[in-house]
């Protein structure tokens, strides 16, 4: 008996060992974990980005104010990126682009049109975008595709050079006014170039000391850029006589051959303000982008009765609309802060930013239902307009254009001026057009 309580005995001691063992080597290891615990130095909190500074400016005769600035990028970089501060270079005479980069001081950030595509390049002033692009993870596929593929095009390494901000479509607006004074069923949701003429004929007069002006078609080579064709190309070589300007001339043709189109004293061109401001004009082919502000000036003139139609074009292309334009900002090579330049690109053509550019009429570069549905709604001149009536048309695409470009497009004007006239005929007019443009980049290319 003795023995087998010696024996209990032995066993409740080794159980206590044990027991006693495990609570001290559990202590020490607290305390080690503690000691590394204290010794492990805390993570350090990243540093607040420092302050910088970016340099703004509209290249040319895009539409860009100070207003614009304000709400399309200063105020969205704010929310998102405190730390970035814009400033806008307005570009006046010794502050252009041109003047700037002569001067050292290239900005940041250029914001411009496809239209410039070639002049930018020949700067060598644009920065490739596509390690941002990887960067930041950009959806570029939510995009209007023609000018995402017109902006593809001009890298010749697949560089990326921009993302659209808007888009620029035309459209037909009338002057409801006339048609009810002359009892004229208004013009139809989208109408050929065909349909149009006979409707124009049946407006032009001359009434109580007002000349009448039924349709004013504006300038030729706007209306061959719906054919897919340039003034001139990425070849330096104009096409003025080629069968589209050929087809656009004979159709002007007609409609300056329609009884009082030209003024008493040879006015063959009666503008926007022909439709807005003097009011004798019934329909006008105009750009989305530059009607937006003249009409709610017109609105505060009481000019109010007037709605919109799709861009018309001939029977067998209705449905194209003007050829790809739009505007987009420009990130340049020499900018210190591209990273930031970037950012403040980006929010810019976020979703939520591009909501607001179609809310002031200016078409979004995001094909969205919701985004298009929005369009105009802060603009009280638009209010119970066919808005939706400019997206019955779709942007064509063109080739490559050439830097002299412009200066093309203005000489042909000129001939079609001409042959409003009267003073040569169509195919005279655009062989004179044709052989001015090529003297002309002959001389630029020597200079």
């Amino acid at each position: 008996m003795k023995k087998r309580w010696g024996l209990w005995m032995l066993a409740i001691s080794l159980v206590l060992l044990s027991l006693s063992a495990c609570t001290n080597e559990q202590a020490g290891q607290g305390t080690t974990r503690e000691k590394e615990s204290t010794n492990k130095e805390e993570p350090k909190a990243t540093p607040p980005p420092q302050p910088v500074t970016l340099t703004i400016t509209n290249h040319k005769s895009v539409g860009f104010t100070e207003k614009d600035f304000q709400t399309y990028f200063v105020e969205p970089v704010k929310k998102k990126y405190p730390h970035i501060t814009l400033e806008y270079i307005k570009p006046e005479k010794g502050s252009e682009l041109e003047d700037l980069i002569a001067a050292g001081k290239t900005p940041d950030l250029v914001f411009a049109s496809n239209g410039y595509f070639a002049l930018l390049k020949s700067l060598d002033l644009m920065q490739d975008l596509n390690e941002y692009v990887k960067k930041y993870k950009v959806d570029l596929s939510i995009y209007d595709q023609s000018i995402m593929d017109k902006i593809r095009s001009v890298g010749e390494k697949g560089e990326l050079y921009s993302i659209p901000f808007s888009l620029n479509y035309g459209m037909l607006l009338y002057n409801k006014d006339i048609f009810d004074k002359f009892g004229i069923p208004y013009p139809k949701d989208l109408m050929s170039f065909e349909e149009i003429l006979p409707l124009a004929r049946k407006i032009n007069r001359t009434e109580e000391g007002i000349q009448y002006i039924g349709f004013e078609p504006n300038y030729s080579d706007t209306i061959v850029g719906q054919l897919g064709v340039l003034a001139i190309g990425s070849n330096d070589t104009p096409n003025f006589e080629s069968p589209e300007y050929k087809r656009v001339f004979s159709f002007l043709k007609q409609v300056y051959d329609i009884p009082g189109q030209i003024g008493p004293d040879g006015k063959f061109n009666w503008g926007r303000n022909g439709l807005i401001k003097d009011r004798n004009v019934a329909m006008f082919m105009e750009w989305t982008n530059d009607a937006a502000a003249p009409l709610e000036e017109a609105a505060k003139a009481g000019f109010t009765n007037w709605d919109i139609a799709g861009l018309p074009n001939f029977q067998d292309h209705l449905g194209q609309g003007r050829t790809v334009d739009s505007h987009m900002t420009f990130i340049s090579k020499t900018s210190k802060h591209k990273e930031e330049a970037f950012q403040v690109l980006l929010e810019s053509v976020s979703k939520e930013t591009q909501m607001l550019v179609s809310a002031n009429a200016r078409i979004s570069s995001i094909p969205d239902k919701a985004i298009q549905a929005n369009y105009a709604k802060n603009m009280p001149s638009y209010n119970g307009k066919k808005v939706q009536n400019i997206f019955l048309t779709k942007m064509t695409p063109s080739p490559k254009s050439s830097t002299f470009g412009s200066k093309a497009s203005s000489i042909v004007r000129d001939e079609q001026k001409n042959m409003a006239l009267g003073n040569k005929d169509v195919n005279t007019a655009l062989k004179d057009a044709q052989e001015r443009a090529i003297k002309n980049v002959e001389e630029e290319k020597m200079k």
